[in-house]
């Protein structure tokens, strides 16, 4: 489909344009696939020259010039070390330590909701406005990034949004995309953010909510994109095709993947990078995953034998009872009949049977499609295996 949305292109074009957005700037346009471009309205910008955060919302145009209100495009820019004054490696630091506290595990108070989720506030520093309490209580670009970001929302109020940014960016980005659940966000060689994430959300984070929604495009080469900070990583980490070079400093230094300009394309997506390690640890998590509904089903299975047996032995203490003549009024038939009535299918089965039988069908056809698939995985990561291995034994045939 030839959306704006669904190409790796736009977000790395929007990704690039974060740095260089102005605060005076109104429009920008971005070419997202061959032979066509696209046109932004820039909505709102923010530069705090304290923090260093620097981001925008833009919203496409229309063929008519109309702004297209229904999808709203939020880019962050990531780190520049030149820029007001450095301030953007405070923020950087405070992502790595992020296991020590920051982020928004603190929310944000009513002062800092009126300071920083004012759109009308383009600068924040020098010349510009300057929050009373910056600085007894400075903030931090991802708790200001979630007030303008929130601001953006609320103004606009579109059905679509999505999420750009590269670097210290892109973790921006997908911190954002989690809080306000963005329908897509691309970004490129962006840290984990997780740890930045409020206590509540991380202790309720389902990574298939945004798997397949929020795609992080890192490198093999890049120490910052690969490293999870020992905590779950946000969304689908892609690993892309690294550019091969023969410098030697390119070689030793721990970040040489990490610069946008390093990832290639194919066509309109990122040329990615085919990693037989990578798909053998997906196959075996998706193995694990099988291990899991197996011990689901026999829970199941276990509870469901557990309630009759249960039912069963409290119809008998009742019945023995009557039987010892102790009850002159009440008849062993009818302590039988009461079992029945109160079941909900069957004279044992407190369940409905119907229910319950359709999710043990449910979970035992997870678990075959799952095992089917982590087996066709391995076999393709075999052949792949096995097809570099003859290539690499004929090059040497014709090398000799």
């Amino acid at each position: 489909m030839n959306k704006l949305y669904n190409k790796d292109t736009t977000y790395r074009k929007l990704a690039k344009e974060a740095y260089t957005i102005m605060s005076d700037q109104k429009t920008l346009t971005v070419a997202y696939s061959e032979d066509y471009e696209m046109t932004f309205n820039i909505i709102a910008f923010r530069q705090n020259k304290f923090n260093g955060l620097k981001m925008a919302g833009l919203t496409p145009l229309g063929p008519d010039g109309k702004v297209n209100t229904d999808e709203l495009y939020i880019v962050y820019a990531g780190t520049d070390p030149k820029a007001d004054y450095g301030a953007d490696l405070t923020e950087d630091a405070q992502i790595a330590f992020a296991k020590i506290g920051g982020g928004l595990r603190n929310k944000p108070t009513k002062e800092e909701l009126a300071d920083y989720g004012n759109l009308n506030h383009t600068i924040i520093g020098s010349d510009a406005y300057v929050p009373s309490g910056i600085l007894t209580n400075p903030i931090s670009q991802s708790k200001e990034s979630y007030i303008f970001t929130g601001a953006l929302i609320e103004k606009q109020k579109p059905k679509h949004v999505y999420g750009a940014g590269h670097s210290l960016g892109g973790g921006l980005a997908l911190l954002n995309a989690v809080m306000y659940n963005f329908d897509h966000a691309r970004v490129f060689s962006a840290p984990n953010t997780f740890d930045l994430l409020p206590t509540d959300i991380k202790e309720n984070y389902r990574s298939e909510k945004y798997d397949g929604k929020f795609y992080n495009y890192i490198h093999r080469t890049d120490l910052i994109g690969n490293s999870n900070l020992f905590a779950e990583r946000i969304g689908t980490q892609i690993y892309a095709k690294d550019i091969k070079s023969d410098s030697f400093l390119s070689k030793i230094n721990p970040i040489t993947g990490h610069f946008i300009q390093e990832f290639s394309f194919n066509g309109d997506s990122v040329h990615i990078k085919m990693d037989m390690y990578e798909m053998q640890k997906i196959a075996d998590k998706l193995t694990n995953a099988v291990e899991f509904v197996d011990e689901a089903i026999n829970k199941l299975e276990d509870y469901k034998d557990e309630t009759e047996k249960l039912a069963r032995r409290i119809e008998q203490k009742y019945m023995d009872k009557i039987d010892s003549g102790n009850y002159k009024y009440i008849k062993s038939i009818e302590i039988s009949d009461h079992m029945q009535e109160i079941s909900v299918s069957g004279k044992y089965k407190f369940y409905n049977d119907e229910y319950f039988d359709n999710a043990l069908n449910e979970l035992h056809r997870l678990k075959k499609e799952t095992t089917v698939f982590a087996q066709q995985l391995m076999y393709a990561d075999y052949k792949m295996e096995s097809r570099d291995k003859e290539l690499g034994e004929l090059y040497k045939i014709f090398e000799g």
